[in-house]
């Protein structure tokens, strides 16, 4: 079953109703007002803010250059910047240093912003929805719920505390204080809550919300809780956050996926995928599985597109098509992968092998249609393993099947969080290969030591210049 997000919507009724550009929608001070006009106080004015929402998720999300997709991929071990002699200031999210010094730059800023912007649209749809939607139409409510949710579950996982969640009132904007990482979490956990009572038995939103509760409970560390809920996904469920192909433009919502950027527009990558990257990364490539497969006939990386350096081969994972007219937001395989480490946590060695290899016996089943399942793992990997390799299993296994779909970052930060690993045995540690590149505004010999990404530190970037807001309150994981 598959369902999608689109972009395909007027960008300018989500100008309308916040009062500004797409493209600088949290960088500029509080509208007069944000609350939709006589336009917008339809059924049709309700939908139309809530699919302007659902687009500028699906840019936060997948968007080439405005993504958690593409630089939470760089700070983890999924990509490898391959642009440094083109825009080396962009180069301190792949070494771990996400901050605005030395030269360098936040990529980071314009993914938060596109989620925030996609947060605030869909609480203004909810209210139209809940006034003009008819009862065969609540379902509507429930996508917007979830959208909501995952933009906050998104921005958990990948940047650090301290974030601020603004509201739309009729006189403005009204901005709360900086969160904890939990803080945050109970916020979407609320919304996917709210998104389950709306949604009943709707065959997409509320498989859609249900993977957002459970993943939301995983990150804070309620596995048993994250496992309930989870028996009316299928594992071949697939719910699609999609940007149409055609191009790409630089200001506001773009119309192509990171992966579809670099395979029809741009002809080279910016981010790649990497083997063992920072000697702690996995080996995406020289596994060889199936799960992971990689097209090295597509193009060449940036650098040697734009100046002749020597470049890396580019391994195009070919899951996400070529052009890629979709990334997968949520997946029954994700909810499969849950049960299985709650199983794990509640010591039930033999169940969680036996959900991981059932999984991965049923790949045909899976979003990616394998022809033949996946070998399964041998007992000295799972019921006879030690108890840290059993969790090497379980990340790796996560690391697999969820590829390239933003949630890496995410489970390395719960490593630490979780599981009491030490950001140096999870995340890229050592000399930085291009840390002496000349195109670089300073030197990055070595990786540094950040885990998730910063939020802005530009004044009144994500909330009101005059408040609370310090940017990041911790940068732990």
């Amino acid at each position: 079953m598959r369902t999608r997000i689109s972009s395909a919507v007027l960008a300018a009724a989500g100008a309308a109703v916040l009062g500004c550009k797409p493209s600088d929608v949290l960088s500029v001070p509080p509208p007069t007002g944000v609350l939709p006009g006589s336009a917008y106080q339809s059924q049709s004015g309700a939908e139309q803010i809530e699919a302007n929402g659902a687009a500028y998720l699906a840019a936060g999300f997948s968007q080439y250059q405005t993504s958690v997709l593409q630089w939470g991929g760089l700070l983890s071990d999924e990509f490898q910047y391959g642009d440094i002699t083109y825009s080396g200031a962009w180069a301190g999210v792949d070494a771990r240093m996400t901050e605005a010094l030395r030269g360098f730059q936040e990529p980071g800023d314009l993914a938060i912003q596109n989620l925030m912007a996609a947060r605030l649209t869909l609480l203004t749809a909810v209210p139209l929805l809940e006034q003009y939607e008819p009862p065969s139409g609540k379902t509507k409510i429930a996508q917007a719920f979830a959208l909501m949710g995952y933009t906050e579950l998104l921005a958990a996982e990948d940047f650090c505390a301290g974030l601020p969640l603004a509201s739309p009132t009729a006189n403005g904007v009204s901005y709360g204080t900086p969160l904890t990482t939990d803080s945050l979490l109970g916020v979407a956990e609320a919304h996917f809550d709210s998104a389950i009572a709306y949604a009943g038995s709707d065959p997409s939103v509320s498989p859609l919300a249900a993977i957002g509760l459970a993943r939301t409970r995983l990150n804070r560390g309620h596995f048993a809780a994250a496992a309930t809920g989870l028996a009316i996904v299928a594992t071949g469920f697939v719910y699609n956050a999609e940007l149409l192909p055609g191009g790409y433009n630089n200001g506001g919502l773009t119309t192509s996926n990171m992966y579809d950027y670099f395979t029809q527009y741009d002809g080279c990558a910016e981010a790649f995928t990497v083997d063992k990257k920072g000697q702690n990364g996995l080996n995406y490539v020289t596994a060889a599985d199936p799960r992971l497969v990689f097209n090295t006939t597509l193009g060449e990386t940036c650098d040697a597109l734009y100046s002749g350096s020597a470049d890396s081969v580019w391994y195009y994972p070919v899951k996400f098509g070529n052009p890629s007219t979709a990334v997968p937001l949520a997946t029954g395989v994700e909810a499969r992968l849950i049960e299985a480490e709650a199983a794990l946590q509640a010591g039930q060695v033999g169940t969680w092998s036996a959900d991981l290899n059932a999984l991965r016996a049923n790949a045909p089943g899976t979003y990616l249609a394998l022809a033949s399942g996946v070998p399964a793992l041998t007992t000295d990997s799972t019921t006879t393993a030690s108890a840290a390799m059993r969790v090497d299993v379980m990340f790796r296994e996560r690391a697999f099947w969820l590829y390239g779909m933003g949630s890496r970052l995410g489970d390395m930060r719960r490593l630490i969080r979780q599981y009491g690993r030490d950001q140096s045995t999870v995340f890229p540690i050592g000399p930085y290969p291009f840390g002496s590149d000349k195109t670089l505004p300073a030197p990055l010999p070595n990786y540094g030591t950040d885990v998730s990404l910063t939020l802005p530190t530009a004044a009144g970037s994500l909330t009101d210049p005059n408040s609370s807001y310090k940017g990041c309150v911790s940068k732990g994981a």
